[in-house]
């Protein structure tokens, strides 16, 4: 018998106990073994995924509406509807004092906005547009 790995990966909460009273059947213990092992394959791809940040950029041309909330919306690939993603900062080491003026003031816009993904893409709210592009991390997408 062959384990069959899921794809995309699932997780089991049900998984049945066997003891020694239980009265043990190969094929039927072995779909426990294979929902345990699915388990594994899905938590260590998980783990992975939250380790990988998507970049992104917000140019500041990309703002919709004339009044606040400004809108923008972005292809970002691996995006999935209603995931949880953590907005970080992909500002480049050694970046000059006066880049990083500019970054965090355009950062801090963005993060004091609201942000929402849906199947392939990111969409930003804001109450003040930036005045720069800006290049941010959404760490647990892709």
């Amino acid at each position: 018998m062959e384990f069959v790995m899921n794809n995309p990966p699932a997780f089991s909460l049900e998984v049945r106990k066997w003891s020694r009273t239980t009265k043990a059947n190969g094929d039927e213990m072995a779909k426990d073994i294979e929902k345990l092992l699915n388990n594994d394959f899905y938590l260590k791809t998980e783990l992975e995924r939250m380790d990988h940040v998507a970049l992104v950029v917000l140019p500041a041309s990309g703002w919709t509406g004339s009044t606040a909330p400004f809108t923008q919306t972005i292809s970002v690939e691996g995006a999935k509807e209603n995931q949880d993603a953590c907005l970080v900062s992909a500002l480049a080491d050694g970046a000059s004092l006066e880049a990083q003026k500019a970054y965090t003031k355009a950062f801090s816009i963005i993060s004091s906005g609201t942000g929402v993904l849906g199947d392939g893409v990111a969409t930003f709210k804001v109450y003040k547009k930036p005045e720069t592009d800006i290049t941010v991390g959404l760490q647990g997408v892709g």
